[in-house]
């Protein structure tokens, strides 16, 4: 593998955009940091030379790798045999060029997910839960320990804290909070109840991630509500918005606030 440097941002830029939606962490990623930045660094192929299309794309944000090709055909062999002497806790993207790889990574579990677009926030869902939305305030960095705490509260995201230092984990909380985008929360009192991050904001759209609510406090239209107030403050500075849901309950409430599911998209961890 070659690694690039910021003299081939606009030939990224160029290869990510034919699939804008499903290389929204790509191109978050790039515009925030470039290719020469402790958190970023990306490779293609060997081979490939700077008046050529790129093969396949590969970013590495902080032990999370991104994969991408136009090609399904690409060589997904020798870049499998680079990912596993990489052996990155995550790699992730669109699904018809992901799953190409699953045959030859060692030890990985691959989950596929929705990927959905939001362009405009329906009307009839703000007046709806507009009482709630009132409570929705955007989290700063000293609500951290909060987000973390509710959380761990939440299998699937437990899984993945319990598995780093907590300092760590309030580091990518931090991301979310002030660096790659931001969060918007709901409080109980002194106790977070539910919780909504976007990440990798850029000039024209952003990611929503991490939306989580209290076991112990669902069925109340607090997530709802904090995903109707993120979505419309964002989208009154880019043009659209994406998500993950893995589940039909999810996929309704995504679809009730206007979201239009995109196709598949991939990760694959470590078993």
């Amino acid at each position: 593998m070659q690694k690039l440097n910021n003299r081939y941002l606009e030939a990224a830029f160029s290869y990510l955009s034919s699939e804008p939606e499903f290389n929204l962490f790509f191109i978050g990623d790039l515009e925030a940091f470039g290719m020469e930045h402790e958190n970023v660094s990306c490779y293609t192929d060997d081979e490939w030379m700077p008046d050529m299309e790129f093969p396949y794309f590969i970013l590495n944000y902080r032990g999370n790798i991104l994969v991408y090709s136009r090609d399904e055909a690409y060589d997904a062999e020798k870049v499998a045999e680079y990912l596993n002497e990489m052996d990155p806790e995550n790699i992730s993207g669109k699904d018809d060029i992901v799953k190409k790889l699953v045959p030859y990574l060692k030890n990985r579990v691959c989950k596929p997910t929705y990927l959905a677009r939001l362009n405009q926030v329906g009307e009839e869902e703000k007046e709806r839960y507009g009482g709630i939305m009132k409570q929705v305030r955007r989290l700063t960095e000293e609500d951290i320990p909060a987000a973390y705490d509710l959380y761990m509260t939440i299998d699937e995201f437990a899984y993945t804290y319990q598995r780093k230092a907590k300092e760590k984990c309030y580091d990518d909380i931090r991301q979310n909070v002030s660096v790659c985008g931001r969060t918007y929360g709901i409080f109980e009192g002194d106790l977070l109840a539910s919780i909504v991050q976007t990440s990798a904001e850029n000039k024209t759209s952003a990611m929503i991630v991490g939306v989580a609510t209290r076991p112990e406090m669902r069925g109340k239209g607090y997530a709802k509500a904090a995903i109707l107030k993120m979505c419309q403050d964002c989208l009154e500075e880019m043009d659209f918005l994406c998500l993950f849901f893995d589940n039909p309950a999810a996929g309704r409430i995504y679809h009730s606030v206007g979201f239009e599911d995109m196709g598949l998209y991939t990760m694959i961890r470590k078993a």
